[in-house]
């Protein structure tokens, strides 16, 4: 996974691929959450293989793509037909794929002014809740995903905050939104060892392009309300 989809962290990629190639296996990361959001060179991450979501970067969902380094021979997904280049046989979902490409255009051109916006909205969040004196750990590597903020805030219930801001029309998560049928603390809260009096108050919140500032101080706000009151 190129960039944790629970707490943001971008992850040594290169790094990892040069190891599986010095034991000879192939590497294939899974981009989904990174592409369109931060800078990808496939040369420079060396990678033979790597698949992205196309509603991840506001195209439309069911479309995405899968590089494929040259020289890498996988067998067809489905057969009968030359479509994809062999690997996937098929009527091709054109309309997707163009609304694909444009989307993906769109966001690698606003690339660093988004990045730029989403992390202000991160550090108006955060300082919000700091003023409050909310106890709270920002779970995640410094090196993340813009827009990404993962908090687990000490004796708190993260199911609680979650029905009570949906209350008030804000929509956050526990974890993982592929495993949201789950309120167990997720496996990767576990994984970095948050502290016990943290963990069940783990909360994501995740900031995107259609937000603004204001946005931010009023789920700062009315989280600090919750947990005051």
């Amino acid at each position: 996974m190129l960039a944790n989809n629970e707490v943001g962290t971008i992850e040594p990629i290169a790094e990892l691929a040069r190891i599986a190639h010095d034991h000879g296996a192939m590497f294939h990361t899974d981009a989904v959450q990174a592409v369109g959001h931060i800078p990808i060179n496939v040369k420079e991450l060396e990678v033979d293989m790597l698949s992205a979501s196309a509603h991840k970067f506001n195209g439309m969902k069911g479309s995405g793509f899968l590089y494929i380094r040259k020289g890498i021979e996988i067998p067809p997904y489905a057969d009968g037909g030359s479509q994809e280049s062999g690997k996937r046989a098929g009527t091709e979902n054109i309309a997707a794929i163009v609304a694909m490409a444009v989307a993906l255009k769109k966001n690698c051109d606003c690339m660093e002014e988004s990045e730029r916006k989403l992390k202000g909205f991160e550090e108006t969040f955060l300082g919000r809740l700091t003023d409050a004196n909310i106890d709270y750990i920002r779970n995640g590597s410094n090196d993340h995903l813009p827009g990404n903020v993962n908090i687990s805030i000490k004796d708190a219930d993260g199911e609680m905050l979650l029905h009570r801001l949906d209350l008030k029309e804000i929509c956050i998560s526990t974890g993982s939104a592929c495993d949201s049928t789950d309120i167990r603390i997720s496996h990767v809260i576990e994984a970095i060892r948050v502290p016990d009096a943290y963990a069940d108050g783990t909360i994501r919140i995740t900031f995107g392009a259609d937000n603004r500032v204001d946005d931010a101080i009023k789920i700062a706000d009315v989280l600090v309300d919750t947990l005051i009151k």
